[in-house]
């Protein structure tokens, strides 16, 4: 399975994220050495679950849904940019 498509599962099943959107910019970084050949991402979530939760916690909602594929081996995510949004904040 494709990483792209493990993060929305992932997003998708911990987070019961309403809307996800990911975009590989791994290109951005060929020939980055640290990467080790893990990705570099951005998503955007929605879910309910960010409702009077602050920024700061949000991001770490993320990323612990997505500790084994930033930390585990073989490691899958080297880098991520996250957007949060719950559905009334969501301009989509």
């Amino acid at each position: 399975m494709a990483t792209v498509s493990i993060i929305d599962q992932i997003l998708k099943e911990k987070l019961s994220a309403e809307h996800v959107e990911i975009i590989d910019e791994s290109y951005l970084h060929r020939g980055h050495k640290a990467a080790g050949g893990a990705g570099h991402y951005a998503v955007k979530v929605v879910s309910t679950l960010f409702e009077n939760v602050n920024l700061i916690d949000r991001n770490r909602m993320v990323y612990a849904a997505l500790d084994e594929q930033i930390n585990g081996k073989p490691k899958l995510i080297h880098a991520l940019q996250i957007k949060t949004y719950t559905p009334s904040q969501w301009p989509g």
